[in-house]
């Protein structure tokens, strides 16, 4: 796929606990929505990241060591999607230079991850293709944020809700910084 590239268990089970432990905390809220141009903008849940170093300093380095580049964070979140809750396509930044690096975290049993839905399509660049990448648990992917793209909910028999974390990135150029360390 034109610029998306896709890292399967991304994260260390160490990692994964604290993500877990993080996006449990009842910091969530209800409203958040794609910026899309045609107005069709259906809310969903989200919660803000960029307080907590564990994304906006370790999982930094992680993103920056496994790309080898340097990047400036401009927004660290969890998006969450129920049955109903689809995005709409859009663009999360049209600056050159500019990636989203999503982890998704949301576990399903392996008899259903066929019919769970939840993808991320894209619109690819002077292209009339659309792609779809399944939300696999510790699946992570990248793009450019000038691809149109959107996140879908998962099937109503699924009950969980879809959460994603994106990470909105601006590269730097320079060099990369000391190696991650995993957590216990």
């Amino acid at each position: 796929m034109e610029n998306i590239n896709i890292y399967d268990n991304f994260l260390t089970e160490g990692e994964l606990s604290n993500c877990m432990m993080i996006i449990a905390q009842p910091n969530w809220s209800y409203g958040h929505t794609s910026s899309s141009m045609t107005g069709f903008n259906t809310p969903f849940w989200i919660m803000e990241l960029n307080k907590y170093e564990f994304f906006t300093i370790h999982l930094k380095k992680k993103i920056e060591t496994l790309l080898n580049k340097q990047f400036k964070i401009k927004r660290v979140y969890a998006n969450g999607q129920a049955y109903g809750q689809d995005g709409s396509y859009h663009q999360d930044d049209t600056t050159a230079n500019t990636y989203t690096f999503c982890i998704y975290l949301t576990c399903i049993e392996n008899k259903h991850i066929d019919d769970a839905q939840g993808h991320i399509f894209f619109k690819l660049p002077d292209s009339k293709k659309i792609t779809c990448i399944e939300p696999l648990y510790n699946r992570a992917i990248i793009f450019p944020s000038n691809y149109l793209h959107k996140g879908t909910s998962f099937c109503r028999y699924i009950q969980n809700m879809r959460v994603c974390i994106a990470f909105k990135l601006e590269e730097i150029q320079g060099t990369v910084g000391s190696p991650v360390r995993p957590l216990p």
